[in-house]
């Protein structure tokens, strides 16, 4: 091939090449009459205790956004995160619903943690560890996120301040939300 020619050819295939990207990029778009798949892991599916003795599990919950929060009595950051987990469920509460599981404690100090920081958003007993387990928790206090669609979106291990328990609801669960 000649100069030009080789020139012209290369330009052909660039321009195949973009032409390929870009009716993939349109076939692979959104579609909003299709069910989105979940973001990520589904939540476990395992039946607790609530503080009040009924049972339920975190798919009863189905539709609602959640924030689960692991705690226990003897972690001084859970203790510490509590009364700004309360603020933001009271602020939050219409959106989002928080569920607080009490994990390898004592159930009287439990009891008495929750009567001391006044909380009011639903708390269950994970006495066992088991859901902790089942959530694959690395550090303590733990939250995770999960969507209406029941799967697990973000993982936070750690202590939460109010403004970034807001923050996170705001991008993993409200503003980012489909539907």
């Amino acid at each position: 091939m000649t100069r030009p020619s080789r020139s012209l050819h290369l330009r052909a295939v660039g321009a195949v090449l973009a032409a390929a990207l870009v009716l993939a990029a349109c076939a692979s778009g959104d579609d909003p009459t299709q069910d989105a798949a979940p973001a990520g892991p589904p939540v476990p599916d395992r039946t607790y205790e609530t503080f009040d003795g009924d049972q339920t599990s975190l798919p009863a919950f189905a539709g609602e956004p959640l924030v689960v929060n692991f705690w226990a009595s003897w972690c001084p950051p859970c203790i510490a995160e509590m009364p700004e987990f309360e603020q933001v469920h009271l602020a939050r509460q219409d959106e989002v619903r928080f569920i607080g599981l009490n994990t390898q404690d004592n159930r009287e100090q439990a009891e008495r943690l929750r009567e001391d920081t006044g909380v009011t958003y639903d708390l269950g007993l994970d006495p066992d560890g088991a859901l902790f387990a089942d959530f694959e928790v690395i550090g303590m206090p733990s939250t995770y996120f999960v969507d209406a669609q029941g799967a697990i979106v973000h993982r936070h291990a750690g202590i939460l301040s109010e403004q970034q328990l807001h923050d996170l609801i705001d991008e993993h669960l409200v503003d980012g939300q489909v539907g």
